[in-house]
């Protein structure tokens, strides 16, 4: 709706005016009368009429008057005055002020309402032209930058940063993932916070929404309220990098590259912040490690080291030689794709593996094998490892105890873990519910060792430890499970060949 303002000082012609005109049916409202020129400024200060229909003859400010303080500030309202006499002077001074029309008091309906018509229609074409003539102009700001970003247009882009009299730059990169909103939507609600406030100019390039940030306002060199503010206007996940400051239009397609370039490592980097020049990946190899063994990466090696993780059972060295094998990757500058197809490639090499080794577990392989590929679809390195992580985590839970291999290194773990105590096979045999026989045969083929023979070398190769610290032969008879020390004696010296006495004294203590 237009807005209308009536100025007149006799109520009862402000009060027909308001009563018998069809305004809304018009296109227009009454927002409010004024009784006189003073009242009529300040309260078009507050409601800011399209129109004002305007008294000539009124107390202590004419309409004339009125119409020219007005007209000093505001070249697009329009004015229709009335009067009570039909004088071609008040006509042709009215005229001089670009006045619409002039009517002759008591005014006619069916003489107000063609202007009025007219009037509706001139606004409307008016509006139209002000939102095509702004539309080219953001169009052609918007073209001027995508132009510039590739090094083209510098000169007009030199006119377009005169104009906007901003000192610094910065070029703010969006991408946002697959939703429901385009791209258009998400655009014009940045534009909304952006443009409005002169705080940037919004552009689109490729998959990115771009925002060419004015960077003289303190608050847009804050990277954390700026990813707020984002995060506050776009309903959608979405990665967004930072270029650095600079102040001269040459270097914008160079910050441009470097903003680029950080949305397409964001597979390295962590979620929910804006990637920058100083921003760290979620990987880093660590000062003091060895270069040349990282850069040594076998992928063979991978698997075995896996393969052994799972046998032992142990969740925190899966996810450690997870870790490393993204290090040795990142160390040798493996793209996101090459790293995604390696993992692919160490999961199913180890299930391979392990469906080899383990006969009763083809089932579950053979679903973990299904799932591999969505190796691929993880966006982020941390979704990648967590992922991995998770199918072998998985591959752990179902391995079946009671294959022999499994078994014995269990008893190895719990041996290695637990010598110094009386470990008996027949308690592990119950432990385990297997016969005690079966369970010595198993041990004796795979270590080839008798199982009290296996225990007691562990006993003895920690016994010689604590010789070497100190300790008296007694204390370490005790110490290491053997409660006879004459016992340990005759143990030491079959499996060390020299006595406690003497290799303690043999190897560095007096």
């Amino acid at each position: 709706m237009l807005k209308v303002m009536i100025v007149d000082d006799e109520p009862s012609t402000r009060e027909g005016l308001e009563m018998f005109i069809p305004w809304e049916d018009l296109g227009f409202e009454i927002v409010g009368t004024a009784e006189d020129g003073f009242d009529a400024i300040e309260k078009y200060k507050e409601l800011k009429p399209n129109l004002m229909i305007v008294d000539m003859k009124m107390p202590e400010m004419s309409g004339i008057e009125l119409i020219q303080k007005i007209r000093e500030v505001d070249s697009s309202i329009q004015f229709i005055v009335l009067s009570g006499f039909a004088e071609f002077e008040y006509a042709r001074n009215a005229m001089k002020y670009n006045v619409k029309d002039y009517l002759v008091k008591p005014v006619d309906e069916d003489e107000l309402i063609p202007i009025l018509t007219e009037l509706a229609q001139g606004f409307k074409k008016e509006e139209e032209f002000s939102r095509v003539k702004k539309k080219m102009d953001e169009e052609n700001k918007e073209r001027v930058i995508q132009a510039a970003v590739t090094g083209e247009c510098l000169d007009e882009l030199k006119e377009l940063f005169d104009h906007l009299k901003w000192n610094r730059f910065r070029i703010l990169l969006i991408e946002v993932k697959k939703n429901e909103y385009s791209l258009g939507d998400i655009k014009k609600q940045l534009k909304q916070v952006y443009e409005l406030d002169k705080k940037g100019l919004i552009f689109t390039t490729g998959s990115y929404i771009g925002i060419l940030l004015n960077a003289d306002q303190e608050v847009n060199n804050n990277i954390a309220h700026i990813y707020k503010a984002i995060h506050q206007n776009i309903q959608a996940k979405f990665v967004a990098s930072i270029s650095q400051t600079f102040k001269e239009i040459e270097d914008l397609s160079t910050q441009f590259n470097i903003a680029s370039d950080l949305i397409k490592d964001q597979f390295f980097y962590d979620e929910g912040i804006i990637l920058h020049s100083d921003s760290k990946p979620v990987i880093t190899v660590e000062e003091g490690v060895s270069k040349d063994k990282i850069s040594s990466f076998q992928l063979s090696e991978v698997v075995a080291q896996l393969v052994f993780a799972l046998e032992i059972g142990d969740k925190k060295v899966i996810e450690r030689i997870c870790m490393n094998a993204g290090k040795y990757m990142i160390f040798n500058e493996l793209s996101e794709q090459t790293i995604k197809e390696k993992y692919i490639e160490i999961v199913t090499s180890l299930l391979k593996k392990l469906m080899y080794e383990n006969k009763n577990i083809h089932e579950t392989v053979s679903n973990i094998l299904s799932r591999v590929y969505e190796i691929e679809t993880q966006s982020k390195l941390t979704e990648l490892l967590t992922y991995v992580t998770t199918l072998l985590e998985e591959m752990l839970d179902s391995i079946d105890s009671s294959d022999s291999d499994i078994l014995v290194k269990k008893m190895i773990k719990l041996i290695e873990k637990n010598y110094y105590k009386n470990i008996k096979l027949e308690t592990l045999a119950k432990v385990l519910n297997y016969n005690r026989f079966y369970l010595g045969k198993l041990f004796k083929d795979y270590t080839g060792e008798y199982f009290n023979t296996y225990l007691d070398k562990i006993r003895i190769e920690n016994g010689k430890k604590l010789l070497l610290q100190g300790l008296k032969v007694y204390e370490v008879a005790e110490q290491v499970g053997f409660s006879n020390v004459d016992y340990f004696h005759s143990k030491f010296k079959k499996y060390v060949g020299e006595s406690p006495s003497s290799y303690k004294k043999n190897h560095g203590l007096s």
